[in-house]
């Protein structure tokens, strides 16, 4: 069995202005990152690899999530593959990375989180109060047979979807 954490990068700040990919957290981000952390340690969802979108608020994510979670082993790759990436190159990533962990987080960017938790998910995923599936910072945890069950949709059973606003 492989088991496979998608996350959305926690909320970013709108009001600077600099280019997207340098966008920044906001303080509300930094704290859901830092709760969030503290949340996956605790239930033992401890990643063995993250792969990271290059963009700055999905960095500045991955440093608070390990505030409070053990450095994986293969420690934190940043893949600029993943900035604004759709399903295909995210599922293209996964099998890249998947050998080397037993696993694996992938942190990036709506809405290639949504379309990849629906494209996924065995039944429909619980959406948030707002109607939202992958909200900021939320992580939505899987597991599959094997990586090569991304390529049919359906194939993973989703085993929880973690929302700041609700843990």
């Amino acid at each position: 069995m492989f088991e496979l954490m998608l996350m959305r990068h926690a909320k970013s700040d709108w009001h600077s202005h600099t280019a997207d990919i340098e966008r920044s957290l906001n303080a509300r981000g930094e704290q859901d990152a830092v709760r969030m952390g503290a949340y996956l340690n605790d239930a033992g969802l401890v990643p063995d690899c993250m792969v990271v979108s290059s963009a700055r608020r999905t960095q500045q994510t991955a440093e608070l999530l390990l505030q409070n979670l053990p450095r994986p082993e293969n420690n934190v790759i940043i893949d600029r593959q993943l900035y604004l990436a759709d399903v295909g190159t995210i599922c293209e990533i996964i099998e890249l990375y998947a050998s080397e962990a037993q696993r694996l987080l992938i942190l990036a960017h709506n809405p290639g989180m949504d379309y990849l938790v629906s494209h996924l998910a065995s039944s429909p995923p619980p959406l948030s109060d707002s109607g939202k599936l992958m909200t900021t910072c939320a992580v939505a945890c899987f597991r599959l047979a094997s990586p090569a069950a991304l390529n049919k949709p359906g194939q993973a059973e989703l085993l929880s979807l973690l929302r700041p606003k609700e843990i």
